[in-house]
Order: C-alpha cells, then sequence, then structure tokens
C-alpha cells in the first residue's frame, strides 16, 4: 500500500492560486525530490503531507498509522538542557515508553503484581525493537557526522549559532522511527564534510523521504525521483536530478513541437474556411469549422522566469593580485595561503569546513581585513568588488546599515547606486525579475532570494576585473543559480568564490582551494591547491589515502618490535581495541539476558539488566570517541 496519496492537490491564498492538480504517490523506499523556483509552494506541499496544512483543493490519503518525520525551515524551542538530550527527547515515543517502564519499576519494588510484571516486559521488548537502548549511540552519531562534536554535545542548545542548531534540527530528524521523512532545505548551513555524511546516511537508510533542496549535487546523488512544480502545475520525472533535466528539456521540445504543428494546422484549416465560407465548399468549411471547435487545444509552452546576468568586466593587467607569505586572521593566525598569483580569466573556489577561515581569507583579499602576515598586492588597473554572505556588497560599514537604506524601495535603491533614469532602472529590474509591484518593495520586505538577486545584479553593473564571492548562492533557486553559473563562465576577469556548492565548483573552477589542518597543531590551518573543481580535489585526496595504504601496510612488518610488542603510537589504540572488545562481549552477555523472559520474572533483576544495557551502550560510544581522537592523533 502505498504510504501517500495526494490525487488533484491544490493550494491558493484568497485570489491568488500556489499550485493545483498537483498528484503524487509515494512508494516505500521513495527518495523524491520537489524542485521550482521560490514561491513555487514546495514548503507549502510538504507541510499539506505533513497534516500542518489544509489543502484547498484535492485530497490526501495516508496509510493507516503513518509516521512521519518533518524537518521545517524555522526551528522550534529547545526543551533540554544539552544539545545530546535535545535529540534523545525528540523521540517522544520512547521517551513516553521509558517513563512508563520508570514507574513500574517503582511501583514493582513496593508490591508489585503479576499483571505490572507481564506489562513491565511487554514494556522493555517494545523499548528495545524500537531502539531505545540505542538510541544515545544513534544520537551520539547523527550529531557528530554533522560536525557537533562531544564537547558541542554538552552545551545548551540556546548557545549554539544559527547553522549549528539547523544542524540539531536535522540530527533530531535522523533519530526519528519515521515510515516517511520530509525534509525541508537540509543542507543549508552545513559544510561539504557534513554534507556528504549525510549523502552517505540518506543512502543507508530505507526509509522513504520527500526532499525540498536547491543542491544538485546532493539532489542528484540520493533522489531516484523528481517532481518539478512550475506555473502552478507539477510533473514528476523518474530518475536524478540530471535526468530530470535532460528529460525536461526533452519534454519541452516535443511540447513546443506539438504546439508549433497545431497552431500551423489551425490557421490552415481557418483559412480554407474563410476562402470558401460562401462558395460551393460551403458545406465543407462548415465541416471543417465544426472540427476546430471540437478540437482539445494545446497549451502554448511556457517558459520559465530567469533573471538574466551579466558581469561587467574592466581592462585588467596581466596580474590581478599576488598573495606573498599571507596569514588570515582576526586575532589570532587562522589560515595561511601559499604564494599565489591571480591572472584575469581564472575562476577559484575556496572550500573547506565551517569555521576554518574562508571567509576570512576572502575578506583579506578583498582588502577590508589586513593579513597577520605577508602582503595582498592588487594588479595596477584591478578594481575589486566583494559580496558578503550577509547578503551585502563591500566591507562591512562601521555604521552598519541604515534604517533609511533599509526602508527604500527596490527601484529607489538601485537609482541611489546608479545614475539611471526610473524607465531604465526599471528595465534593469525587470532583468532581475522584479516587476510591477515588486519595484516598491522596501529592502526590508524582500527574502532571502530576491535580496540575493538585487544585490548580484547591482554587482553586475559595476564594472570590475577581480570579483570576491562569499556563498552567493545561499537564498538563491536552482534556476537563479544556474544563471550565476552561465555569469560566472562567461565573466573574462578573475573571480575567487567561497562556496558549498558542488556543481557550481564543478562548472566553474579552475582551480580549488582547500582549507585544511596543518602538519603543526600550533600552526594556522593551511590552504591547498588542485587544478580543477571540486571533484578533481576528491580524486587527489582519493589517490592520497590510497598511498597511504599502501605505504601502512608495506610497513607493517617493521613497525613490530623484539618480542612482539607495539610501538608507542599503536600502544593507545591497542588497550582502547581491547577494551571495546570486552564491553562489546559484557552488551552482548545483556542483550540475550533481555530477551530471555525468565529476566522479568524479578521485577528487580529485569530494572537492574535494562539499566546496566544503558551504562554498557554509554560507555562503548564513549570508548568509540576515544579511539577515534587516538588514531587520528597518531
Amino acid at each position: 500500500m502505498s504510504l501517500v496519496v495526494c490525487e488533484d492537490v491544490g493550494l491558493a491564498f484568497g485570489a491568488k492560486t500556489i499550485f493545483s492538480g498537483i498528484a503524487l504517490r509515494i512508494e516505500s523506499r521513495d527518495r523524491v525530490a520537489v524542485v521550482g523556483a521560490n514561491g513555487a509552494g514546495k514548503t507549502s506541499l510538504l507541510e499539506i503531507i505533513a497534516v500542518l496544512r489544509d489543502p484547498t483543493a484535492g485530497a490526501v490519503e495516508r496509510a493507516r498509522g503513518l509516521r512521519v518525520g518533518y524537518l521545517p525551515q524555522d526551528a522550534p524551542q529547545p526543551i533540554a538542557g544539552t544539545v545530546l538530550d535535545e535529540v534523545m527527547l525528540s523521540r517522544g515515543d520512547l521517551v513516553a515508553t521509558h517513563a512508563e517502564m520508570t514507574r513500574l519499576e517503582q511501583a514493582m519494588a513496593e508490591n508489585g503484581t503479576t499483571a505490572e510484571l507481564e506489562r513491565y516486559g511487554d514494556l522493555q521488548h517494545a523499548y528495545q525493537d524500537a531502539g531505545g537502548y540505542e538510541l544515545e549511540a544513534r544520537a551520539r552519531e547523527a550529531l557528530g557526522g554533522l560536525g557537533l562534536d562531544t564537547s558541542m554535545q554538552q552545551r545548551h542548545p540556546s548557545e549554539l549559532s544559527g547553522g549549528q542548531q539547523r544542524r540539531l534540527e536535522l540530527a533530531k530528524l535522523l533519530v526519528q522511527d519515521a515510515d516517511l521523512l520530509l525534509i525541508d532545505e537540509p543542507t543549508n548551513h552545513l559544510d561539504l564534510s557534513a554534507i556528504e555524511w549525510l549523502e552517505e546516511f540518506t543512502r543507508g537508510i530505507s526509509t522513504a523521504f520527500v526532499l525540498v533542496s536547491h543542491d544538485r549535487r546532493f539532489l542528484d546523488n540520493v533522489c531516484t525521483s523528481v517532481l518539478e512544480i512550475a506555473h502552478g502545475a507539477g510533473e514528476m520525472y523518474p530518475g536524478s536530478y540530471t535526468n530530470y533535466v535532460r528529460l525536461r528539456a526533452e519534454r519541452r521540445k516535443t511540447r513546443h513541437r506539438e504546439f508549433e504543428a497545431q497552431r500551423a494546422y489551425i490557421a490552415h484549416q481557418e483559412e480554407f474556411i474563410r476562402r470558401y465560407r460562401a462558395g460551393q465548399r460551403a458545406r465543407e468549411a462548415r465541416g471543417r469549422q465544426t472540427k476546430l471547435d471540437r478540437l482539445a487545444r494545446v497549451a502554448a509552452p511556457l517558459d520559465d522566469r530567469r533573471p538574466r546576468l551579466r558581469f561587467n568586466a574592466a581592462p585588467s593587467s596581466n596580474v590581478v593580485l599576488k598573495a606573498t607569505g599571507v596569514v588570515a586572521g582576526w586575532d589570532a593566525p587562522l589560515v595561511s595561503l601559499p604564494p599565489a598569483t591571480i591572472v584575469p580569466g581564472e575562476r577559484i573556489a575556496v572550500v573547506g569546513p565551517n569555521g576554518s577561515g574562508k571567509s576570512t581569507l576572502l575578506h583579506t583579499l578583498a582588502g577590508s581585513l589586513s593579513p597577520l602576515a605577508g602582503t595582498v598586492t592588487l594588479g595596477p588597473k584591478t578594481i575589486s568588488k566583494l559580496y558578503r554572505q550577509d547578503l551585502g556588497l563591500g566591507p562591512v560599514s562601521s555604521n552598519g546599515t541604515t534604517a533609511q537604506t533599509e526602508n527604500a524601495t527596490v527601484l529607489a535603491s538601485l537609482m541611489s547606486e546608479h545614475a539611471v533614469s526610473a524607465e531604465r532602472a526599471r528595465t534593469m529590474l525587470g532583468a532581475l525579475l522584479f516587476s510591477g509591484d515588486d519595484v516598491a518593495k522596501t529592502m526590508t520586505d524582500l527574502s532571502g532570494g530576491e535580496r540575493a538577486r538585487l544585490l548580484l545584479g547591482k554587482l553586475a553593473l559595476q564594472e570590475c576585473n577581480l570579483l570576491l564571492l562569499d556563498e552567493p548562492t545561499n537564498h538563491l533557486d536552482i534556476p537563479a543559480q544556474e544563471v550565476l553559473e552561465a555569469a560566472l563562465v562567461r565573466y573574462p576577469g578573475a573571480v575567487v568564490l567561497v562556496t558549498h556548492d558542488r556543481a557550481l565548483i564543478d562548472a566553474v573552477a579552475t582551480r580549488t582551494w582547500a582549507i585544511e589542518e596543518s602538519d603543526d597543531p600550533a600552526a594556522p590551518q593551511r590552504v591547498r591547491e588542485v587544478l580543477g573543481g571540486y571533484s578533481d580535489l576528491l580524486r587527489v585526496r582519493e589517490r592520497e589515502r590510497a598511498d597511504a595504504e599502501r605505504a601502512s601496510s608495506a610497513a607493517v612488518p617493521e613497525r613490530r618490535r623484539p618480542g612482539g610488542s607495539a610501538p608507542p603510537a599503536t600502544k593507545g589504540l591497542a588497550d582502547l581495541e581491547r577494551q571495546i572488545a570486552e564491553v562489546e562481549a559484557q552488551l552482548a552477555d545483556v542483550k540475550e539476558r533481555l530477551l530471555d523472559p525468565t529476566t522479568f520474572a524479578d521485577a528487580q533483576r529485569g530494572a537492574e539488566t535494562g539499566r546496566e544495557h544503558d551504562r554498557l551502550s554509554g560507555a562503548l560510544a564513549e570508548l568509540y570517541d576515544r579511539w577515534a581522537d587516538e588514531a587520528a592523533a597518531s
């Protein structure tokens, strides 16, 4: 039986129809991507499936007892004292079961009845089957994979940044025992390592999910079908995101041919009817008119509204920027850049974990932050422009953004920065998809995507030969991302681009700077340069891993000391591995006792066995964390 069936579903707000006629059937193990421009209704569709919003047309049928996990874009208020507890308490079913077990333990300790004993045994089995005893280990795995380490897991959720809170909400979703996951923009605020971990995780689970994301590579790697919402209607495409792009082009080409062929046929028939309406062939003309009246007309093909963007390049010298011995940071060294020379036509992507110093390095190259060491020298004709990820242009003003600027309309904002007429400004804004009353919106009323489009448009109007872009695809939908990608490829100047968008990097980058940990823990992180894009970086890293493994295998006999003792570097690992084996053996014995009905003949012994299982599970998770730290250090 299908998990969810949407039949002719529509949504309208007053007189404005968001979408109509949506047909969607979700089966077990389906991985559906929902794509479309900002405002198409993607999030609203997820809310309808999650029973958080009622459709205004059509019907949604759900399987009986369907368990749904939902990741909204806005995080709720925390309910626990630590990040780890917040994840564990999100499993309300397990929390309720554990509370009932605790109540029964207290009752049985005083004067337990046979009914209470049987009830306790049933609950204990249900708790185990639902993963209650493994919940802490799963929560730690999800948080760690998303970049929230052990120390972060002990902090209060309110202490997390916006990006970290997003990771927390995602971890809560990943530990749910759900039949269907509804995931809205999961890669927001994730760095590349966390995105790749999430990809592996979602590929390894059997749970069906419906996913809204603007990350094209992520969609390609995890989804098996695509629902496109465009022009108020939905259409399904089988296969990956790449396959969807190909099929969409083919379908639209076919529909265009069908429309043109029918239009030519109608014109021919109308000409015949006009010519012979009153002549000897009037009867035939009337017959053809009747057929035309009954003809089902092919709808005119609708083209997607896409912004138009082209960056203006100023004349440039042979060298745009030269960096020598640069160390970037605020109060302390954060990242060091090897000697670098940037010439026109180069497009450099900067990648690395969150907090590694990507934006700091970009601001240092832009001149808005002085290097702690070394020099940044611009070419004699270099004109650089900086796009900030907080949706601003140029260095952050010491006075901040004024209320007057934020209260200005889109039209006034553009005209205040560029000496153009109102008519010309409206034309420019139309190219950025601001039309009609949109130009009268104030800056504060703009969505993130609208503001990003406007700022990129303003940037394109300024002649420069070095673009410094910090996360420019944040807030942009896929059509706008593709427009930006094409504009950067056409741009003859130099580009330094900080982004987590792997598809964008592979499409535009001629070089990739990867910020990595230095060999010296006391030294700042270093920049590794690879020719090409992100896929080229991955190939280099994979080759290095393979070489290291071969070298390690070849060196094993030499690492043994007389008497078979392990060298100091591996002795700590060996001790931890011995402890892990001992705890795993003890845990296996406890699990066997939990499965034995006689364990619960004595209520106290049953409760103690459950607590022993919890203790050993936590100890095992801690040992694995220590083993990982030791392995990394050695």
